[in-house]
């Protein structure tokens, strides 16, 4: 029912684009909106480890983000998405992004309701960038954010220096989905994901409250844009934790723990590159077991450090090459997989890339890009291309490849793809 009336609220809010994007309400009240509707085709060209894995997925989505805005320095948003999946009825779904009212002034903002947050300053893997849960189902190398019940609080002191405080909230988890036995993003167990058989630390499980700060300044004669934070909760990937520990085989269940973050980002140009960067300090408040079944107590620094580097008319006048590197990694380097509390992909790998942007009409851009280990040799390769057709409709077609040998990562060896995407704007 929810989908039906989604996508009929969809249909109409696209036939009244002919005439406005921009409906007057009353005098003190708009209603914005924008959205779009498309359609996404991934086929894997290698054969799947089991023949309950599909060899290709085909989505027709809608997405719809409304904005009630009034005289009073307050808003209201909705923005959600539809997803029905052809061959998998496990990709049918309907997700609120946002739901939040907001409240402003020039010094301060308290914002409440489910919301998706960025910490993210790499273009690579982001340390710094978990207050949102994410979708591993879609997929488990560009996951989409999952929005999260929240109030934030941010407050802009007068300064001779831009300095922003920020205050979270987040009286409730939302724990993670772990793809299925038909995902071709499947970790290879009977996974259960029915929220009751979940585990916590805490004994307010679901309800237990989590809390964040963050500050931003810049830093260097304002050379660098630099935010500082702290985290206490949950981990949003959980361990897992056998069903029944007299028989594995029936399955296992998520175990959530309780962990602490602090670090920072940084982002800002010097003498013509733009320098990036993420550190992060995990530590767990309580002792877990590792996959080895050992009891540890895990703390590890991890970090994404890079730049990039554009030359501009390269080749031809207008059309642009830009350099990207990237070194991703954490302190527990060299350790096995199985020495760890959970999946930890990137620990020791060297990101590249080269994006060309054509710096036209239809903002035509390609990026070649790949992720090295530089400890096992391991790669993961991957060529994109977007456009932007008639001002209203968007190309984007993909194509990633895996060369794994080595754990965590070797599971996942089928899971190359080629993926087509056509969305139509509102």
């Amino acid at each position: 029912m929810k989908t039906s009336i989604c996508l009929l609220l969809i249909s109409a809010l696209q036939y009244a684009n002919v005439f406005a994007q921009n409906l007057q309400l009353s005098e003190s009240t708009n209603l914005c909106f924008r959205g779009k509707i498309g359609f996404e085709h991934w086929h894997f060209p290698r054969k799947a480890p089991t023949s309950a894995m599909n060899n290709y997925l085909a989505r027709p989505s809608g997405q719809l983000d409304l904005t009630l805005q009034f005289k009073a320095p307050f808003e209201v948003r909705c923005n959600q998405r539809i997803e029905l999946g052809f061959n998998n009825a496990n990709q049918n779904k309907w997700q609120v992004e946002d739901l939040y009212f907001d409240y402003f002034q020039s010094w301060f903002e308290a914002r409440g309701g489910y919301q998706t947050f960025s910490w993210k300053t790499v273009e690579s893997v982001s340390q710094a960038d978990f207050l949102n849960q994410i979708d591993l189902e879609y997929d488990l190398f560009k996951p989409r954010k999952l929005s999260e019940l929240s109030l934030r609080l941010r407050f802009i002191p007068a300064s001779d220096v831009e300095q922003v405080i920020e205050i979270y909230y987040m009286p409730r988890f939302r724990p993670a989905r772990i793809p299925g036995n038909k995902n071709r993003f499947s970790f290879g167990l009977n996974i259960d994901n029915n929220e009751a058989s979940h585990l916590y630390q805490s004994p307010g499980k679901q309800w237990r409250p989590q809390i964040a700060a963050s500050y931003q300044r810049p830093l260097f004669e304002q050379l660098l844009d630099a935010r500082f934070f702290y985290f206490n909760g949950y981990n949003k990937f959980p361990g897992f934790t056998p069903l029944n520990p007299n028989n594995p085989l029936n399955g296992f269940a998520h175990y959530y723990h309780l962990i602490h973050k602090s670090g920072f980002t940084f982002q800002g140009e010097m003498n013509a590159l733009l320098v990036k960067g993420e550190a992060v300090l995990t530590a767990y408040q309580k002792n877990v077991s590792n996959q080895r079944g050992q009891t540890i107590k895990p703390r590890y620094m991890a970090y994404t450090l890079g730049f990039e580097h554009t030359y501009y008319n390269a080749f031809v006048d207008n059309q642009d090459v830009g350099l990207i590197f990237e070194l991703i990694g954490d302190t527990d380097a060299g350790k096995s997989a199985d020495e760890l509390e959970g999946f930890r992909p990137f620990q020791s790998h060297l990101f590249g890339g080269l994006r060309y942007a054509f710096n036209n009409i239809g903002d035509r851009s390609v990026l070649l890009g790949g992720f090295l280990n530089y400890r096992e040799g391991d790669m993961i390769f991957s060529l994109e291309y977007s456009e932007r057709l008639a001002e209203t409709f968007t190309i984007y077609l993909s194509y990633r490849d895996l060369f794994v040998n080595t754990p965590p990562l070797d599971q996942f060896f089928h899971t190359d793809r080629f993926m087509l995407e056509l969305q139509y704007h509102f």
